[in-house]
């Protein structure tokens, strides 16, 4: 359907044509009083229309987004009413004795002190951690003591993301790859060896490490944050039996904690439906009596202004449109390469990495320099040994260059889904 204005348009240069000032009068009233109202009128009910058949093909593929990001422990806003840190333990304050420390070391190996940034490249802080070296340092207990220091990858929040994961599989919810980047450079500090001599009832009160080469690549007192809350929530009232008389549905109140936000349920026992009703959230399973139920609040809107966060917010967002929808509705593959360059355009990050081209090679004939971001989806069906490699070409924009391999990594995560058939992998050009 044309647009209004070049409808608009359409007109006046037939009105022109008109070479009767009666007639040409006449003809602007007529087109005016009725042919244009009948036209916007008929416009606004196609794109009424329009809205229904989006609302109805899909849930809108940005309800469930999940926000990341990063902040200094001291800028951490806990009044924040969206973002709030993924470790609660982040926040508190720890006091360790050379006992406990002693006693790690002789259990596991190894004492984790601290959790540190490696603010750098991907390739970079692969290479730190497969040269697993060992660092000096100087541990304070009341008295000095030399200790042996090392770097170890920190899975704690990377958990968190694949017990995510297994929240949207229980939940019925489509999975999308969680735009993280920060999560793959947090580092453990661990203390691997300690003098005998150190007492064992002192308490920690400082430690100073020479990383040499990678000093200026460690920060302390990161705090990983994202809009994901646990709560715990009663059920109202008594279960109420299903028609099959094997499920119950439980009625949970929501009121205090916002019903624009999205409500995840975990539950061992096994969930059949979860559905929100308002102020109420509504679960139906197994379980036969009331409890405390586990719940994974994904909060959704903006921030306020006021909110300070170091480094940018990453969203796993992509731009919603009728095809999108239609796409997911109909599960239609993206088969041209125009398709998987709208797809990979519809997450926003041309600003910092944009994506050139992509390009078919046998496994191993082309560099990969991307990882996954859905490491903990295990692939039980393809044989390694088969298959060739789609390998997607980005080009730097950005300034925030240490993350650029990571977002890189995030789309290539995400077009892996679309392709199964191919070892999905990227690479900066």
């Amino acid at each position: 359907m044309a647009g209004s204005e070049e409808m608009k348009d359409m007109i006046r240069e037939e009105i022109r044509s008109i070479t009767s000032l009666q007639e040409r009068v006449a003809f602007k009233d007529l087109m005016e009083g009725v042919f244009l109202s009948l036209y916007e009128a008929n416009e606004k009910m196609y794109q009424e229309l329009e809205q229904r058949v989006m609302d109805d093909l899909a849930y809108d593929i940005n309800l469930y987004l999940i926000r990341t990001g990063l902040v200094e422990k001291a800028y951490l806003d806990q009044s924040d009413r969206l973002m709030s840190a993924m470790c609660p333990e982040d926040l508190q304050e720890h006091s360790y004795k050379i006992s406990e420390i002693k006693e790690a070391i002789k259990t596991n190996g190894e004492f984790r002190i601290a959790t540190v940034l490696l603010q750098c490249d991907a390739m970079e802080i692969q290479r730190i951690f497969d040269r697993q070296e060992t660092f000096s340092g100087i541990l304070k207990a009341e008295e000095e003591y030399p200790v042996s220091v090392s770097l170890k990858k920190c899975t704690r929040y990377l958990d968190k993301i694949e017990h995510l994961y297994h929240l949207f599989m229980k939940n019925g919810i489509p999975w999308k790859t969680v735009n993280a980047p920060y999560l793959f450079k947090m580092a453990d500090v661990c203390i691997t060896g300690l003098p005998q001599e150190a007492v064992s009832g002192a308490t920690v009160t400082d430690l100073r490490t020479d990383f040499g080469e990678y000093n200026e690549l460690v920060h302390y007192d990161m705090i990983p944050i994202w809009n994901v809350g646990h709560l715990k929530l009663d059920s109202i009232g008594f279960p109420i039996p299903c028609g099959d008389h094997k499920n119950y549905e439980h009625i949970m109140s929501i009121k205090n904690y916002g019903t624009e936000h999205v409500y995840l349920v975990d539950e061992q026992a096994g969930i059949r439906h979860v559905r929100q009703s308002g102020e109420k959230l509504l679960v139906t399973g197994e379980v036969s009596s009331v409890k405390k139920w586990d719940v994974f609040v994904i909060r959704g809107g903006n921030g306020s202004k006021l909110d300070r966060h170091t480094y940018p917010i990453m969203e796993n967002l992509r731009k919603d449109s009728f095809s999108e929808r239609f796409r997911q509705r109909t599960n239609q593959g993206v088969k041209t390469k125009a398709e998987l360059e709208r797809f990979i355009r519809g997450f926003g990050l041309d600003h910092m990495i944009e994506y050139q081209d992509c390009h078919l090679k046998e496994i191993g004939e082309s560099r990969i320099e991307t990882y996954s971001m859905n490491f903990f989806m295990k692939d039980e069906i393809r044989d390694g040994s088969k298959g060739k490699a789609l390998v997607l070409l980005f080009k730097a924009k950005g300034s925030e260059s240490w993350i650029l391999r990571d977002l890189a990594s995030f789309i290539a995560s995400e077009v892996q889904e679309l392709y199964p058939e191919y070892w999905c992998g990227g690479k900066l050009v």
